[in-house]
């Protein structure tokens, strides 16, 4: 290990460890665990607004102790109550102007910076605030902020787009710039970074997959979810089954998945849809399916029944609508199908497209209509061969490239270097 660190971490909309409840942990909190278990320091800065609840943590700039090595900085903002629109725009904008003042305040500095991207605003003041310092920061670029609010727009619309969000790529440009290296969750994304900071990928930037620990489920608790699991119908008795696990959000495109569970249904085939979680569009997805009987909505599950539930399924569905940003990224559903040794059923183009080919670890299903889908799953049903190289190929691929230890012990040593090398320069 090398000399202790002091590293700040700035993620302004995910979940904390002082948050209530067991929220899944993301990029900051993955991080911060892991460089705390590496002996460094972490300040681990935040809005004191919560994006996932929409509340607040705290009524203005609070520190919070959480171990001698993790401290929570979170930075006052108004808050807001839709993702999308006017309020989360203010918030953002108050955010960083409050987090310039504590920055004006501040009498000590890291070794070295991991910053989010976006906000824009934040990450702006932030990387700023550390390259007048010559403090080394790695910028880890999320979303398309602001090219993906302009590129939807008819060609002849985006020239006045750019004008009127003059100021956010002002900002996202020099945050970008100011950083000495990017990182983001897949090689297309950060291609894309790289570019719009008018650059080139360098020796220094990485590709940072999502990924999250693996839960230690016991024999007792994977028994007592399958018994769960056959109460509620869906048995270990060798039949089809394709399981879709998260939130049931407009990111998924259902439509394909219902007409291929009809379609299947129609031709004979038993496969069972097992569709887990819940949303904003669960109603919707139930109102679609329910004159389904090979679709199943269980709601939300813990790891032990999704540990059961992939025992006794055939694979996984990722069914991302194709949006430049899911195309040029790897997201979470595809790491998570992986990472439970089931192969991945996609339409996903892209990074996800090729990751599947390359690698086999999946079928990539046409997005036009359910009918390749129920192609891709006779396909699995009558070469079993076929599934089972495929799932072998998809714990391989996890293990190699996405499991947590992969990934974050080699973002850590990543920040180590950066360090390192600001130290002797």
């Amino acid at each position: 290990m090398s000399a202790p660190l002091t590293v700040w971490v700035l993620q302004t909309g995910e979940p904390l460890p002082t948050d209530s409840g067991n929220p899944r942990p993301m990029r900051a909190m993955n991080l911060a665990k892991t460089l705390v278990a590496a002996g460094h320091k972490v300040v681990l800065w935040s809005s004191s607004f919560y994006h996932q609840e929409k509340r607040h943590r705290a009524a203005g700039n609070d520190r919070l102790t959480v171990s001698p090595l993790l401290e929570v900085r979170l930075i006052a903002s108004p808050g807001y109550q839709r993702n999308i629109g006017p309020g989360r725009l203010w918030d953002h904008a108050v955010l960083g102007r409050n987090l310039a003042k504590l920055l004006a305040a501040e009498t000590t500095q890291p070794d070295v910076a991991f910053v989010g991207y976006p906000p824009i605003e934040t990450a702006a003041v932030m990387t700023r605030w550390l390259a007048e310092r010559h403090v080394p920061c790695m910028v880890d670029v999320k979303d398309q902020w602001p090219t993906i609010f302009t590129d939807p727009l008819p060609g002849f619309l985006r020239p006045v787009g750019r004008i009127a969000l003059a100021p956010y790529f002002h900002y996202g440009r020099r945050a970008l710039r100011d950083a000495t290296a990017l990182s983001a969750m897949a090689d297309g994304f950060l291609q894309w970074a790289a570019g719009f900071a008018g650059r080139a990928v360098h020796e220094m930037d990485r590709v940072v997959p999502l990924t999250a620990p693996s839960g230690e489920v016991s024999s007792a608790e994977l028994a007592e979810a399958g018994l769960w699991w056959d109460a509620l119908g869906v048995r270990n008795d060798g039949g089809q089954r394709i399981c879709f696990i998260g939130s049931h959000s407009s990111a998924f495109d259902m439509g394909p998945v219902f007409e291929a569970a009809r379609l299947t249904a129609a031709a004979g085939n038993s496969c069972q849809f097992v569709l887990c979680g819940e949303g904003q569009h669960t109603a919707d997805w139930r109102r679609k399916a329910m004159d389904l009987p090979n679709v199943c909505f269980p709601g939300w599950i813990d790891r032990a029944k999704i540990e059961a539930l992939a025992l006794r399924s055939t694979a996984a569905l990722a069914p991302y609508r194709n949006s430049d940003d899911f195309m040029m990224s790897i997201p979470n559903k595809v790491v998570d199908s992986l990472a439970l040794g089931l192969p991945v059923l996609s339409p996903l183009r892209g990074e996800v497209r090729q990751l599947i080919s390359a690698s086999s670890v999946g079928v990539s299903y046409g997005d036009g209509s359910g009918e390749t889908l129920a192609e891709c799953i006779a396909r699995l049903k009558h070469e079993p061969g076929l599934r089972d190289r495929l799932a072998a190929n998809a714990l391989n691929l996890f293990r190699a490239r996405f499991s947590f230890d992969t990934v974050y012990g080699g973002l850590v040593r990543h920040l180590e270097i950066m360090a390192h090398r600001a130290r002797q320069s």
